[in-house]
């Protein structure tokens, strides 16, 4: 049993966890992931939360544990290859082993009414995300472990919390969504997924001669030694060893481990409304809401973090290539990494002194070098350079969740109150979907990791950035 005593006397009893297997028998082979998918920044485990209220029409009769657990089975059937376990093969290449052992399912009951939660403590950084999705021992790891980690918690009143956590390296968000909607939809009584799910990984695979065409500043490792501010917070972690760097770049579970650097960081979410958006897209009426608001947050997270004015500042993005790949074109129902990394460059004095504007360009012409050709080198890179983790130190990676329908899942008790990917780490931000009232449902919403003094000043930019222009 699990407690936490502050906001809320909030306790959750699990039972054992058990293995989930596909419900009619399955392939029993061997499939390689692309090169996309074992780069080395998505060798991780992403934490995905749906709160559910109960729902009228079931009168708290039906089990949701047990419709999703049957609805999961049969999901497997058709995605056979997430009830498998990855090995490593030959130079660090990522292989399914198609073994059908199966994937890991928790049921547990929590004290509380749903009605008892704020709506803030179900927000990221949800105080109660150890209570809701916890760790099975045996189950972080990349290499022969469960890709799949579920928990349905009931609560008294006949809601449900759902947790998935899902290995990075089998699917992006994308084609996460599109597994959890067969899961839905068959949990519902379809006969099949209204989307089949397509494998063909050798799609994204390095050309037989890799050759690495473009500039790829996302993976550089900037010289931080020639700093001259003494209190440069990311330079402090370099010489201090506060952080291990490279213990961060390199466990695939520490992102959204609670035990890294917990003294030195806070985390708070930020929540942009129409209003707010609308105030910072007004800075650069040009660009698209995402460009406008990775631009204010990469602006104001870089004053706050006081670094010396020449330093090299990147803001690191993630592009879905699904309708920019032209060769080859992935196929509707493509359910793996359909996403690249691509790095807006500039330095901290030009990033500060200019309007958010200028920071939107440099996103906006990032974003638009994406193309066959980008896509291609970068595969290539991750063969000839060992898979490389994108930098952290000196970089802000943002990666928007917000329009794949987290908040949209039903079934069969209604859709979500809120959904969405619950990792906080230090130098990452996820954008997801996040509405105050109901008829302004396209905000957004993100959660960060700074040090005490560095989110005081964040929140301070933060506070001048959104407010409306006269």
């Amino acid at each position: 049993m699990a407690c936490l005593s502050a906001p809320l006397l909030f306790c959750v009893k699990r039972s054992k966890p058990q293995l989930i297997v596909p419900s009619t028998s399955t392939p029993h082979e061997q499939k390689p992931l692309s090169d996309i998918d074992d780069q080395g920044t998505v060798r991780l485990h992403i934490p995905v939360l749906m709160f559910y209220r109960k729902s009228v029409e079931r009168r708290g009769e039906e089990d949701p544990a047990m419709a999703i657990k049957e609805g999961l089975a049969k999901a497997l059937v058709f995605y056979y290859p997430l009830a498998g376990r990855i090995f490593e093969g030959e130079n660090g290449k990522l292989i399914v082993n198609c073994n059908g052992k199966g994937v890991l399912f928790v049921e547990a009951k929590a004290n509380v009414k749903f009605e008892q939660l704020s709506d803030k403590s179900m927000q990221p950084p949800c105080p109660y995300l150890k209570q809701l999705l916890n760790t099975v021992p045996g189950s972080k790891g990349i290499i022969d472990c469960p890709l799949l980690l579920i928990q349905v918690t009931r609560f008294t009143c006949g809601g449900f919390v759902l947790g998935i956590r899902f290995n990075h390296t089998m699917m992006d968000a994308q084609g996460f969504i599109q597994f959890v909607n067969a899961v839905s939809e068959l949990a519902k009584g379809a006969s099949a997924p209204s989307t089949l799910p397509i494998w063909e990984r050798g799609l994204l695979t390095a050309r037989p001669t890799p050759t690495i065409t473009c500039e790829h500043n996302e993976f550089k490792d900037f010289d931080l030694s020639k700093t001259t501010r003494w209190w440069d917070f990311e330079k402090l972690l370099r010489i201090t060893k506060l952080i291990d760097v490279q213990k961060l770049a390199s466990d695939p579970c520490v992102f959204f481990s609670k035990n890294i650097c917990h003294s030195l960081l806070i985390k708070r979410c930020f929540t942009f409304g129409s209003r707010e958006l609308q105030a910072i897209k007004d800075q650069c009426p040009s660009s698209t809401t995402f460009e406008a608001l990775c631009a204010c947050l990469w602006k104001c997270r870089t004053i706050a973090l006081l670094p010396d004015p020449n330093a090299t500042m990147r803001l690191t993005f993630i592009v879905n290539i699904r309708e920019r790949l032209k060769d080859p074109k992935l196929p509707l129902g493509y359910y793996g990494n359909g996403i690249v990394l691509v790095a807006a460059v500039t330095t901290a004095k030009l990033l500060c002194s200019n309007p958010i504007s200028y920071a939107a360009k440099l996103i906006r012409e990032a974003k638009n070098s994406v193309n066959d050709d980008y896509v291609k080198s970068i595969i290539d890179l991750m063969v000839t350079k060992g898979r490389p983790r994108g930098a952290i130190l000196r970089n802000f990676l943002i990666t928007d969740n917000s329009g794949f329908g987290y908040d949209e899942v039903d079934f069969g008790w209604g859709k979500p109150v809120f959904g969405g990917v619950y990792g906080v780490a230090y130098g990452v931000g996820f954008l997801v979907p996040h509405k105050r009232r109901e008829d302004d449902r396209k905000g957004k919403l993100v959660a960060l990791a700074l040090p005490p003094i560095i989110m005081g000043i964040f929140e301070n930019e933060l506070r001048k950035m959104t407010k409306a222009q006269k």
